[in-house]
């Protein structure tokens, strides 16, 4: 059997990514919520590759490792059946949907965004045109709680950006934001129409893009700079609206027992190192959510789960059951996001992950680091608060230390002197 799809550089799951450690397989989670009957069909998955983690993404999407196999029919049509695949292979990668992860249980939401994440999934299910799109094409609707996605809260490095984003600033009305300018413009969106304006400006966007012949499609960011904010949305065949409504400010810190909108209802939510989760942890995830929740689990683009809708007076044994899991709450196990590394990734020069897990460990302060193998950057979209460049010195794999664009160490560190590199970090003041 061959893949279903014909493979792009973003990782999916009709098609297979060739990485050093074998194989890798993305599937899409839109608005980031899986329900019991997704989360036994992922189990299924793990149980047939014998893979012992599974990831969770800075997308709020799951990922496989080492697949050792292409799913057979049946096994798509189950992902089908239950939502973690699309109908038409070529389109599934394009459904890229990112949402506030509290939507519909947040306090402080403006407007509960979970039916809009589903009306734009099944549009990008039913428009094949779109498979003209770049691979990492992707959009972003926030509600305006407390726990939001793109560029609302004060950290940046917890900023999760997308090529089209609406964000509520009040019931009636999104702001747009647009690739990767990353500012909110004067215009505005009626709720009514999210849809109509998103496929308007999806249609715009693949306009352009079928205007060049290149193997490597350009992003919005390219269209952006040919063609200007106002000489895009002049192109679109929507009527936007122009308000000057500030965007509400978000607290992303969701780790820990938080209150819901519903009033005797609580959510937990709680760190995964460096995104991993074993399978062992998820089964008893599935349980707790089935036996405390509504069976709903939900990823953040934080590399993080929340588990929602438990009755306020059951949170303490759930939480001490989560802990007895070794999933922590502790929110330096979430500040340190690391890329694959060696040896999963040719262009590495370093063993992040391992080195990044280690530093965690010699850390006595939740400060956001990013620990990177190359110059690509990939595991964070949005600025470190520090930096680790990984390099090799004669041989020696060694880190570099940044502060934005600020190196403070005169050289490199070896790797073998992570305590070094943690003193520095504890005692680091910008």
């Amino acid at each position: 059997m061959s893949w279903l799809a014909a493979s792009n550089p973003c990782p999916g799951l009709f098609y297979g990514t060739p990485a050093q450690d074998g194989t890798l397989i993305r599937i899409r989670i839109p608005g980031g919520i899986l329900n019991r009957n997704q989360a036994i069909a992922v189990l299924d998955l793990a149980d047939r590759w014998s893979t012992p983690m599974i990831q969770v993404t800075n997308r709020a999407n799951l990922q496989f490792r080492a697949v050792t196999s292409i799913p057979s029919p049946e096994v798509y049509s189950t992902l089908q059946s239950v939502g973690l695949a699309a109908k038409q292979p070529e389109l599934d990668h394009l459904r890229n949907v990112m949402a506030s992860p509290t939507a519909g249980i947040d306090p402080d939401e403006i407007i509960d965004i979970r039916s809009i994440v589903q009306e734009i999934d099944q549009y990008i299910q039913n428009t094949p045109e779109l498979t003209g799109l770049p691979p990492k094409f992707s959009i972003g609707i926030d509600g305006g709680g407390a726990v939001g996605i793109g560029a609302r809260s004060e950290a940046k490095w917890q900023h999760r950006y997308n090529e089209i984003q609406l964000s509520a600033i009040s019931r009636d009305r999104f702001k747009l934001t647009l690739g990767s300018n990353r500012q909110f413009y004067e215009t505005n969106v009626e709720t009514s129409d999210c849809l109509s304006a998103i496929a308007a400006l999806t249609q715009t966007y693949l306009d352009y893009v079928q205007q060049f012949q290149k193997p490597k499609k350009p992003r919005m960011r390219d269209l952006l700079r040919d063609w200007g904010i106002e000489g895009f949305l002049s192109r679109v065949s929507f009527e936007f609206k122009h308000s000057n409504t500030p965007i509400p400010e978000s607290r992303p810190q969701h780790l820990g027992i938080h209150s819901q909108k519903q009033s005797d209802r609580s959510y937990i939510g709680f760190a995964l190192k460096l995104g991993w989760i074993s399978i062992g942890q998820l089964k008893e995830l599935i349980q707790l959510a089935e036996t405390h929740g509504s069976g709903e689990l939900r990823l953040t683009p934080w590399q993080s789960i929340l588990l929602p809708n438990i009755p306020t007076v059951h949170t303490s044994i759930v939480l001490t059951k989560i802990q007895s899991l070794e999933l922590s709450t502790n929110p330096i196990d979430s500040a340190i996001v690391a890329c694959a590394g060696k040896p999963g990734c040719a262009s590495s020069e370093t063993h992040t992950q391992s080195h990044a897990l280690e530093l965690m460990h010699l850390l006595d302060r939740s400060i956001n680091i990013h620990m990177t193998g190359c110059s690509k950057g990939c595991a964070q979209p949005s600025p470190a608060e520090i930096t680790l460049l990984g390099t090799t010195i004669q041989g020696v794999e060694a880190y570099s230390l940044f502060a934005g664009d600020r190196s403070l160490t005169d050289r490199p560190i070896p790797a073998s002197d992570l305590s070094s590199i943690a003193h520095f970090i504890n005692t680091f003041h910008d």
